[in-house]
This record gives structure tokens, sequence and C-alpha cells, in this order.
């Protein structure tokens, strides 16, 4: 009976969101153009916005090690990626406000796509290396004041229960920002909402999600020379806390 019921939510949610975002992107975009203040947009992405999605969709979030955040600078999110629940979940469970990278693709959505821009999300032109590095450039102002970022180290939506290669980008923009980055390990979200599909949490009514944030590393004092090694020795952190999360979660 619960998974009938479920499948009906999942049904009932894909309006919900469609029309929750239209709304959400509005509101954003108002305030934005009204000069309201920072904390305002910050509030209404994050509580308003992703928060009754997470919620509705029945999804559990079990959290660790969120007082590795820094809490008075800026610092970027690096997040292992299977899907586009991924982002709101961060939001709903994160200590601190955050923009993040998305594909460039996105910000052609009508009002969503709007809002991002103006809310400050990055846009990330996958196959144009140059446009990316420029779009890390002009952010590091914004690192600088303290603003927080997310990215998906593995590039884009993985499939499968193994985590990707990590890119180099990230990594790049992090030293040049010399901010910390914080390791974010997300199992379970592809059992909730996986590439491919648009119904959320279909097969079960609840649904535990693990999330860990890992110590953060300051990537401040890494030299160039070495990011290819930090970036392999965080990858491998972010491995080992996810092989030990499937064997809960997945």
């Amino acid at each position: 009976m619960l998974q009938i019921l479920a499948f009906i939510r999942s049904l009932f949610l894909v309006l919900f969101v469609a029309i929750h975002t239209a709304y959400c992107s509005i509101f954003v975009i108002t305030l934005l153009l009204l000069r309201a203040p920072r904390s305002w947009a910050d509030f209404f992405i994050g509580t308003v916005w992703c928060s009754p999605m997470v919620i509705l969709s029945g999804t559990k979030p079990e959290m660790s090690g969120v007082e590795n955040v820094p809490k008075d600078q800026g610092f970027l999110y690096l997040f292992t990626h299977c899907s586009h629940m991924d982002v709101p979940f961060l939001f709903h469970c994160t200590p601190k406000s955050f923009r993040f990278g998305a594909k460039a693709s996105l910000f052609k959505i009508p009002l969503f796509g709007r809002a991002m821009k103006l809310s400050g999300t990055l846009p990330i032109t996958r196959e144009n290396r140059e446009k990316v590095f420029k779009v890390y450039q002009e952010a590091e102002k914004r690192v600088a004041a303290g603003e927080g970022f997310a990215l998906a180290p593995e590039g884009g939506r993985r499939v499968g229960d193994e985590i990707k290669q990590f890119k180099s980008g990230p990594f790049i923009f992090a030293i040049n920002a010399k901010m910390p980055v914080v390791p974010v390990v997300i199992c379970g979200m592809d059992r909730v909402l996986p590439k491919g599909s648009i119904l959320i949490n279909r097969k079960s009514w609840t649904r535990k999600v693990g999330i860990r944030f890992l110590p953060s590393i300051d990537m401040g004092k890494v030299p160039i020379e070495d990011m290819k090694k930090v970036k392999e020795q965080v990858r491998q952190s972010v491995v080992k806390e996810f092989e030990e999360m499937k064997k809960i979660y997945l």
C-alpha cells in the first residue's frame, strides 16, 4: 500500500516541483532586482525552495561533520553527484548558504535560469574549458568577500555506485581563490531520484540519505604544482567514506 501511495506522491511532486520552482524563481528575481538583503534571497532559496521538496519527497537526511564547514570565510563544497536532488538536499542540510555551478543549458529555462543568473550561480560550459576558468576567475572576488560555492568534482551526474575520477578545475579554482574545500559525500540520493527519471522517491514512502561533511583542506596553502596530488588525496578520502556509507544507504 505504501508503495502505491509513494508512486501517487511522486506524480504529484512532478507538478509541485514545476510550479513551486516557478513561483520561487519569481520571488528571488523580485528580491534581487529590488536589491533586498542577500540573506533574504538565501533564505528563499534554501528554506522556501529546497526544503519543501526534500521534506515532501520523504527523504530523511542523516548528517555528520557540519562542524567542518568554515563559518567566517569563503569556501568550496566538493560534493558527490548522482541526482538532480543533490543540490536541493545540500541546501536543506548545509549550515551555510552557497552558490552552485550549473551546466550552462539550465540558464535557458524561463524564470529559473534568470533566477540562477541573478543569484550568482556559476554557469559551467563543460565543453569549453577556457570559459569555465574565466567563470572561476570572476568568482574569486566573491570568495574573498566570504561567499561559499558548491561544485561537483566528478564533472556531472554519475550513473552507478562508484565515484568517478575528479576534474582538476574545482581544485585550481580553490587554489587560486585561496579558499578551503569541504568534501561532501552524499549517498543514497540516486535511489530517491536517479539520473534519467522525473519521479521522486516513487518506490518507497521514506528513504534515508546520508550526507557527510569531511574535514576541510586549506587550498590557499597548496602550491599549484601539488594540485594533482591533493586532488587524488581528496578523492581517496571521499571514496573511503562513500564505501562505508554504501553499507548503510544502498
